[in-house]
């Protein structure tokens, strides 16, 4: 009598007949994700035309001498040497006639007699907070300077943002205000984001010479792209203009940052810096605007204020170095040819490895093995070519060690999640069962990308929208997905985290906007992510034990080489 034997039931791999239009389905998708990503590198790599503003000079620009490392104005022991500020106003001199200061110590008292020997104008600022003895004796040093300086100094600025800061109230300010505009040699003003000048103006307007308004497109609650950017300036000017009439508009701050995280349709980039400020110069021909361009050099001590975008607005950056150029055309990524590079190496590396696995095997199939090729070779370009552009995030946006710990671990999971996926990609369908290198990558990757979506629903403004992370994983596994591979079904923490991925996603999107194609890509590589864990899977694990015998064994077997 035979005997029955109790066993796990093996998966049944997809059916022979389906297998070559899934597998052309997979490469179809590989190809064009890749073909994509370089496509748009080489894009990048290429001269842009740009207005050309010649000669001209930009009319002021802001000046804080904190670029160095270790400097910051939180420190109230630093003292800026005056060889410092000279070297710093000798490079502004290049692209300004004027300089805009927002306090008085740290050495920047020294300002206006160092503008003086270089030509240059100032625009004087006086820091203005809660301390009401540490506002008066600024104020006291500020009109002793405007007196000496009288030459030198074209407007004193008493405060900046203190009532959007919350710091003074609209009374305790003007008071200030009344008192400098009585004693001041030269015409007074206060400095404010645009909304809050008409929120308080009419308490103010009495007392300031000059409404100085901040105008910065990029931190719109309504964010401008770069190319409607100079006419949003101009209108918010025209309406200011006609609410404080006969009052003089200076726009006090305006700019655009060379880099960090997409604000609906506001992009920020080198090129993208460039072109507003050439733009705004080659409007002054048709409707001149007098304003103040923020700032002269990049400050990285605000990236842990205000993320990437803090400390990126410079026309030079923080080690001195030119950005923004007023003529010719501009290369918007110099440095892509390095993810040309880097797809290269791992599509070779790819192809060792498939050399390597093929000897490994013995005799398959000719398809399997161009299979097994390809796959490598699509999943080693592809995960290869993503890795300069985290590597760029990663000094881009890391303000400590405990941030560089963390990114470089989110890269490290990414990568091993994307090469257990291609390698998984590569066997299928020969093998059978989860494979654990596979399920520990996933389930690490998982979890800090779920951390970082719910980051970006619940405190989005400085945080990144790192699409270049999820891509290779994402796009891997949804392959493994569309070939009804078992691995694409997820145990009981992956499915949690996936569906913290998936629920975040659409709030994402609704909070970014349709505009925003950095969000757009970021959402959808995390339903891509998510999605194929969340989806039954005809090939999942069943739960539970089963009676089999020796003939639907072999049977199963039989399929499973096939």
């Amino acid at each position: 009598m035979p005997v029955t034997e109790v066993t796990e039931s093996p998966p049944s791999p997809p059916p022979p007949s389906g297998r070559p239009a899934r597998r052309f389905g997979v490469l179809l998708l590989l190809t064009a994700a890749l073909a994509g990503l370089l496509v748009w590198t080489l894009e990048r790599g290429r001269p842009v035309p740009l207005p050309d503003a010649g000669a001209a000079r930009l009319p002021c620009v802001s000046y804080a001498p904190f670029r160095r490392p270790g400097q910051a104005p939180f420190d109230p022991l630093l003292l800026v040497p005056p060889e410092q500020i000279a070297a710093d106003l000798r490079l502004l001199a290049t692209l300004t006639r004027c300089v805009r200061t927002y306090g008085l110590d740290h050495g920047l008292d020294a300002v206006p007699a160092i503008a003086r020997g270089l030509g240059l104008h100032v625009v004087l600022g006086v820091w203005v907070d809660r301390d009401p003895a540490a506002n008066t004796a600024r104020l006291d040093r500020a009109l002793e300077l405007v007196r000496t300086h009288a030459d030198v100094v074209d407007l004193l600025v008493v405060g900046n943002e203190v009532l959007l800061r919350r710091e003074l109230a609209p009374d305790a300010l003007a008071a200030l205000l009344a008192r400098a505009k009585r004693e001041s040699a030269v015409p007074v003003a206060y400095a404010d984001v645009w909304e809050f000048w008409l929120r308080h103006g009419q308490v103010l307007r009495g007392e300031v010479d000059v409404v100085a308004a901040h105008i910065l497109p990029y931190w719109e609650d309504r964010p401008v792209a770069v190319a409607d950017a100079v006419d949003h300036v101009a209108a918010i000017a025209a309406a200011l203009g006609a609410v404080f009439d006969p009052l003089p508009v200076f726009i006090a701050e305006t700019g655009w940052p060379a880099a960090g995280r997409q604000r609906g349709p506001a992009v920020p980039g080198r090129l993208e810096q460039a072109r507003f400020v050439r733009e705004l110069l080659a409007r002054q021909a048709t409707d001149p605007l007098s304003f103040n361009l923020i700032e002269g050099f990049d400050q990285p001590w605000k990236r842990a204020l205000e993320g990437a975008m803090g400390g990126a607005w410079g026309l030079f950056d923080a080690q001195g170095q030119a950005r923004v150029t007023l003529s010719g055309p501009l290369v918007p990524d110099p440095h892509g040819w390095r993810l040309v590079v880097a797809a290269a190496l791992g599509g070779l590396a790819g192809l060792l490895w498939a050399v390597r696995r093929g000897r490994s095997q013995g005799r398959i199939a000719a398809a399997d093995r161009r299979w097994q090729a390809l796959i490598l070779v699509l999943g080693g370009a592809g995960s290869a070519a993503l890795l300069p552009l985290q590597w760029d995030a990663l000094v881009l946006w890391s303000r400590g060690p405990l941030e560089w710990g963390l990114g470089a671990l989110t890269a490290l999971l990414a990568l091993l999640c994307a090469l257990a996926a291609a390698g998984r990609l590569a066997d299928w369908p020969s093998r059978s069962g989860r494979p654990g290198l596979v399920d520990a990558a996933r389930l690490g990757f998982l979890f800090v990308t779920a951390m970082a979506a719910l980051g970006l629903v619940f405190d989005p403004r400085y945080r990144p929208l790192a699409w270049p992370t999820p891509a290779a994983p994402a796009l891997l596994l949804s392959a493994l997905a569309l070939l009804g591979d078992r691995c694409a079904a997820g145990a009981r923490e992956e499915r949690l985290l996936a569906a913290v991925c998936a629920g975040c996603a659409p709030l994402i999107a609704v909070q970014e906007g349709p505009a925003n194609t950095q969000a757009m890509v970021y959402v959808l590589l995390l339903l891509a992510l998510a999605v194929p864990i969340l989806l039954p899977h005809r090939g999942a694990p069943v739960a539970g034990r089963t009676r089999a015998s020796p003939a639907s064994s072999t049977a199963g077997a039989a399929a499973e080489v096939e």
